[in-house]
């Protein structure tokens, strides 16, 4: 009788229920413990933007592509989100719109080509971000992942001048057909100043490992700029540790 119960219970029948309610117990919990620690941290959130320059990089097995890169300039702009969880330690998150892109240009004897592409991206980088007060402001390292969404590609071919090819990309995972991939991943890193008031600068270098060319040769971008934003306190405490405190003797 107990064996026909063990059977019946973590049999087949049961065991897809089993695992089912064991994932909702699961996200259940991480549920209430984020929002617990979101509870007793303290939010702020604010507008950001800045300029970027990105370079595409890439490798092939048969072909050497040196000094035929140049950096595209582009921008970008969205929200960012600082959760503070101690007095050094923060978790910033960021929406944005950013533009990067791409520029070759290879002369050689009897020929001389040039491709540039522009792409759109909604990126979202999460970092974990080091702090140390400095009495007005605050140093800044942090690091993270981040993911990119694309949006909008344009792509133009010259050779010897002329306009050989230009329009949209085609986006897609096809060997075959495809020109760039929808997705692109890495990491961020960043370093710079917070001004207790809600002035923050940064200098970032967003480092991609994701391959965004589904054809032959291995494409990454690799971008850096400086990132401006204005970071506003949620909470009367923080805002309090912040300003208040400047005028106290």
């Amino acid at each position: 009788m107990i064996k026909s119960f063990k059977n019946n219970f973590f049999g087949r029948k049961f065991q897809p229920k089993f695992k089912r309610m064991l994932r909702k117990i699961i996200l259940s919990v991480l549920i209430m413990m984020f929002f617990s620690v979101v509870s007793i941290a303290q939010l702020r959130i604010g507008p950001t933007g800045g300029l970027n320059f990105n370079r595409q990089v890439f490798k092939s097995n048969t072909n050497l592509y040196e000094g035929v890169f140049r950096n595209r300039l582009g921008f970008h702009a969205g929200l960012m989100t600082d959760l503070v969880i101690t007095k050094n330690l923060s978790l910033q998150s960021e929406l944005l719109y950013t533009l990067k892109g791409g520029f070759y240009r290879s002369d050689r004897a009897n020929i001389s080509e040039e491709y540039q592409t522009d792409l759109s991206y909604i990126t979202v980088p999460v970092c974990l971000t080091y702090k140390v007060d400095v009495k007005s402001a605050y140093l800044i390292v942090g690091a993270g992942p981040y993911l990119s969404k694309l949006l909008h590609s344009q792509h133009r071919y010259y050779s010897n001048g002329l306009n050989i090819e230009n329009g949209p990309m085609r986006v897609g995972t096809d060997y075959y057909t495809d020109q760039i991939k929808p997705w692109d991943a890495g990491i961020k890193f960043k370093a710079g100043f917070e001004l207790k008031k809600g002035l923050y600068m940064v200098g970032f270098y967003d480092m991609s490992s994701a391959d965004i060319n589904p054809q032959f040769t291995v494409t990454r971008n690799k971008t850096y700029g400086v990132q401006l934003a204005y970071i506003f306190s949620l909470s009367e405490e923080d805002r309090y540790n912040r300003f208040e405190k400047f005028y106290e003797f």
